[in-house]
């Protein structure tokens, strides 16, 4: 039993969630695996297609996990990137775009 709390511990460490209600997407359902760019210090995207321009300068790419719960979408990202933007710390927006709601932009 013990080791079963240490690997949820553990899980802990390198991973962080995001919360988005349904509504920011308009309803779309979002994909299982999505894509994360980290484009500067202010500002990431996640998106369910890759990107070329962002691929092009970004500062780092990393696949995120999504989990849709009620009236929610779950994204799951790394601690470091959660870690990075301070996301326990500042206030963000989340958006999503207009023309493909299944990109969403965070704004710290």
């Amino acid at each position: 039993m013990q080791s079963l709390y240490e690997g949820k511990t553990m899980q802990r460490l390198v991973e962080a969630r995001i919360e988005i209600d349904e509504r920011v997407t308009k309803g779309e359902k979002l994909p299982e695996a999505m894509i994360l760019y980290a484009v500067d210090a202010e500002h990431f995207v996640i998106a369910a297609k890759p990107l070329k321009n962002l691929e092009e300068k970004a500062l780092t790419e990393t696949q995120v996990k999504v989990v849709s719960e009620q009236n929610k979408h779950v994204i799951i990202i790394p601690k470091k990137i959660y870690d990075f933007y301070h996301l326990n710390e500042n206030d963000y927006t989340i958006m999503a775009s207009e023309k493909d709601p299944e990109t969403i932009i965070i704004a710290i």
